[in-house]
């Protein structure tokens, strides 16, 4: 089901950095600018074949401790905070999409934000080299005895969750651990976070780096790494800045699968205030050349019309009603339907945007308080 979900990003804003995912998710389904690949596609367009393309690159992302880590990120993050680590400028982002103003209006908000010198988030000394464990009765991460963590940072064990809720299985069932460390210079600050999977002989399934650099006004940060499941690797990078005096957040996401040929491109503007708006431009390029993208813009009071081309030619259309459009029209370019084949395609490709933004928020959330992205 394609859910359009962003009027959230307008309407209620958290003081976390999850106030993205809404947005990103929303991106994550209306993506894409497409343009002739390099060398041209050869053989026609194989929608089943490009199907399966699109699953294997969602099953990169979905070994077990990766799944578990997304869930858990936050648990870690709290265990972190409640082990005596500082934080300091997440509200920005939020604040400003809800209200340009909101930084200048909050003197204390503003004051600890100027103050910071991006190196107030440490992981506290006394849980460096530690392995954190779930505690079923404390409901909560708590330092063990096992060794093994990294002398400069920390390990959580990584257990299984339901795959709808992502709340906690008990008795709990370990999946594998996931390693955190944190560096900081006089320009930026970057957390690394590594997972893997299994017991005796564990398997690295996911590693990457989140920086966070910038001004004030104008903080940026990239998320850059691969995950794996198997065979298929799939190589990530997203970068997003947030403009406070233009009310907008940029976003560039990009992934590469080189086991499938498959690689993929959405470039975003957000706009808040008083009229928001989502610009789309984005790219698939599958195995054989082919490309399927979509552009347009969307008004959170009237919504719009994305464009749909295949190889540079117009294709199809989604119409939407406003943000929010459980039910898109989906339509041929001269207006007939699509084949069966041809919509359960554009629905696997949106299914993969709107999973793969949700992944930014996941790979955000065991390192937000490394990244001063919580307060």
């Amino acid at each position: 089901m394609l859910g359009f979900h962003a009027m959230t990003l307008i309407e209620d804003l958290p003081v976390r950095f999850r106030s993205l995912r809404v947005a990103l998710a929303l991106g994550a389904i209306t993506f894409a600018a497409a343009c002739d690949s390099a060398t041209g596609p050869t053989g026609p367009l194989d929608p089943a074949a490009l199907q399966t393309d699109v699953a294997a690159a969602g099953a990169a992302v979905n070994a077990p401790a990766s799944v578990s880590l997304g869930a858990l990120g936050p648990m870690m993050s709290g265990a972190l905070a409640d082990a005596g680590g500082s934080f300091g400028v997440a509200e920005l982002p939020p604040a400003m999409l809800k209200d340009p103003n909101a930084l200048l209006e909050r003197s204390a908000l503003r004051a600890q934000m100027l103050g910071a010198s991006g190196g107030a988030s440490i992981i506290p000394v006394i849980a460096l080299g530690k392995t954190f464990e779930f505690d079923s009765i404390a409901d909560r991460y708590v330092a063990g005895t096992r060794t093994g963590a990294p002398a400069n940072g920390v390990r959580f064990v990584l257990y299984a969750v339901d795959p709808v809720t992502h709340a906690l299985v008990f008795p709990l069932v370990e999946t594998g651990y996931a390693d955190l460390t944190r560096t900081v210079t006089n320009q930026s600050i970057t957390a690394r976070v590594e997972a893997f999977s299994g017991g005796n002989a564990p398997v690295k399934v996911l590693s990457y780096t989140a920086t966070v650099q910038g001004t004030i006004t104008n903080p940026t940060v990239l998320v850059a790494g691969f995950a794996r499941n198997g065979a298929d690797s799939l190589a990530f990078t997203l970068s997003s800045t947030v403009s406070l005096a233009n009310s907008t957040i940029d976003l560039d996401w990009r992934t590469a699968l080189p086991t499938r040929g498959l690689s993929t491109r959405v470039q975003q503007t957000i706009t808040g205030g008083a009229a928001p708006q989502l610009m789309i431009d984005g790219l698939l390029t599958g195995q054989q050349g082919h490309t399927v993208g979509i552009t347009g813009t969307i008004l959170a009071q009237s919504g719009g019309t994305l464009l749909v081309k295949v190889n540079g030619n117009a294709f199809a259309t989604i119409a939407l009603d406003g943000l929010v459009d459980e039910t898109p029209t989906i339509l041929g370019a001269n207006g007939q339907p699509l084949t069966p084949a041809e919509q359960a395609m554009l629905r696997q490709i949106m299914e993969w945007f709107q999973g793969a933004f949700d992944m930014y928020e996941a790979l955000l959330g065991p390192a937000a308080r490394l990244l001063d992205l919580v307060t």
